[in-house]
């Protein structure tokens, strides 16, 4: 099956690479997909690839049925992210973006193209294994996340999904690098909002006041006691505030301060505690200076937790396309987020690794960087184990 899968993708490259360039040139916002929605719908279409469309708006969802599908079968699913970013490209790329401040910044027209070209491989191997492979192009990664609303369409039924993988790119690689983490592998990117609602007046006087400006000063500092002095320090966490926003002037006391920020964590009790601790830090402090609040903690993606026996698959399927040293294991996850993680959480044998992306001796920008340039080479690799991991996975007894 190797040498198969090394010649189909090798065809299908060039194509993807294309497609690719397409994608890059006209970046969509999340869930305003609707041309690149179009373009997988069309690329499916010409390859006799049975679709649904319009899922979670703009989701896509192809299905490829394998030689044998019976009803002991089983079913993969792989999964892409469509949307761009509010970032206006400086990158250099002859095939750069086209709109003003939007910009793959973050590698979905990557991880859009090799899913394409993983849907042809497969549709021509399709009389070489059994079972069926689900195509999920999603939505609105970047913001709330088209994952859970893809799912709650189906997806995962008729025929029920037995596994589910993806991945994504990572400037910190050179192309032909893979990464591989079991376990934790992203946290969930919680966000919550404050509002300190005090007493404005004249700066001469503060004792006439109720200053939020001060109280939320207090507010910031006591927040990273949390993490450093309640959490359990084994356990990552990250409790930032981002934007804090009150008065507008120098002489004048405001009434209000508004503070946003995000909090990180790799399990649901810490989750919960953060939640909990967040909205106590604030209560008691604005109770000390009399201040009322209003305080919300909204929940976002769910950590990623990566199957450790899918992580051993795809590592395998790794170690016959990329050269031992290029194969890396291991090693810390990352406090971003991802909305895989509602399929890592709705099928247990689901795992997302890193492409690495950068030529080499290239200059290595970090994802949401206006600068990022990934390469188009790194198609081949990604392409190469997903379909890999996929038949070897469905000609499983």
């Amino acid at each position: 099956m190797y040498k198969y899968i090394k010649s189909e993708v090798e065809k299908a490259v060039p194509a993807a690479i294309n497609k690719r360039h397409i994608i890059h040139r006209n970046p969509e916002l999340s869930f305003h997909e609707f041309n690149t929605s179009s373009l997988v719908c069309e690329t499916l279409s010409e390859l006799g690839i049975e679709f649904q469309s319009g899922l979670a708006g703009t989701g896509v969802l192809g299905i490829i049925n394998g030689l044998k599908h019976e009803d002991n079968s089983k079913t993969v699913l792989i999964r892409a992210d469509m949307d761009a970013l509010s970032v206006n490209e400086d990158s250099g790329l002859p095939f750069s973006s086209e709109k003003e401040n939007v910009m793959h910044a973050c590698g979905h027209d990557i991880h859009t193209s090799i899913l394409l070209c993983c849907a042809q491989v497969l549709n021509n191997l399709k009389d070489k294994f059994s079972g069926c492979v689900k195509l999920m192009f999603q939505p609105g990664e970047e913001t709330s996340g088209g994952a859970k609303p893809m799912i709650d369409s189906g997806i995962l039924e008729n025929p029920k999904v037995n596994s589910c993988v993806a991945l994504h790119i990572e400037p910190s690689l050179n192309v032909g690098q893979v990464r591989f983490k079991p376990g934790a592998a992203y946290a969930c990117p919680d966000e919550f909002s404050i509002k300190i609602l005090g007493k404005g007046g004249h700066a001469a006087d503060p004792h006439k006041c109720i200053d939020p400006i001060l109280i939320s000063s207090e507010i910031v500092c006591a927040l990273q006691t949390i993490p450093s002095r309640i959490i359990n320090p084994l356990n990552p966490v990250v409790v930032s505030v981002c934007s804090i926003n009150g008065g507008s002037t120098y002489n004048v006391i405001p009434d209000s301060v508004h503070i946003k920020g995000t909090a990180r964590s790799f399990s649901d009790y810490d989750r919960d505690l953060l939640e909990e601790k967040i909205g106590l830090t604030v209560k008691q402090i604005c109770e000390l200076y009399g201040a009322e609040f209003e305080y919300k903690f909204d929940r976002l993606f769910p950590p990623l937790i990566n199957d450790k026996n899918t992580i051993e698959q795809l590592k395998k399927s790794a170690e016959k396309y990329l050269e031992p040293e290029n194969i890396f294991f291991g090693g810390y996850p990352t406090m971003g987020g991802e909305d895989f993680s509602y399929l890592t959480r709705a099928v247990n044998d689901s795992a997302l690794f890193w492409l690495g992306c950068t030529e080499e001796k290239a200059a290595q920008y970090p994802l949401h960087n206006c600068r990022l340039a990934a390469s188009d080479s790194c198609i081949k690799y990604g392409a190469e184990i997903l379909v890999d991991y996929v038949t070897q996975y469905l000609n499983e007894n």
